[in-house]
């Protein structure tokens, strides 16, 4: 009988760690802020950033990978989780992305690796 692990990877799409520069706007048309893009997968992103937005805050995000070995990579992330780091200075936004556009060039560049 298979072990059960409750602390194994559940998510459908491997995540990258980024550790790289993003740039994002809400959709309201708001000012551009600067963050860092911790990791990247298919189907979600999760960035750090100096304000906390409620969940279901559409945002459109640019993700400049490091070294540039791809283009900036723009798409529209739902936020649908909000953590305050442990050191209580930056917010750990979880998102989902939700431009099928994006998605579908995310897919292929998974498929190509």
């Amino acid at each position: 009988m298979p072990s059960y692990d409750p602390y194994a990877e559940k998510r459908n799409f491997k995540r990258l760690d980024m550790n790289c520069p993003v740039s994002y706007q809400l959709m309201d048309g708001s000012s551009t802020k600067t963050g860092t893009c911790i990791n990247l997968s298919a189907s979600g992103v999760l960035l750090a950033c100096d304000e906390s937005y409620p969940v279901g805050t559409k945002i459109n995000i640019n993700v400049s990978p490091k070294p540039s070995i791809s283009p900036i990579f723009s798409a529209v992330m739902e936020v649908v989780r909000v953590n305050l780091t442990e050191k209580k200075e930056t917010f750990h936004l979880g998102g989902m992305l939700i431009s099928e556009e994006h998605l579908g060039h995310l897919n292929a560049s998974w498929n190509a690796q």
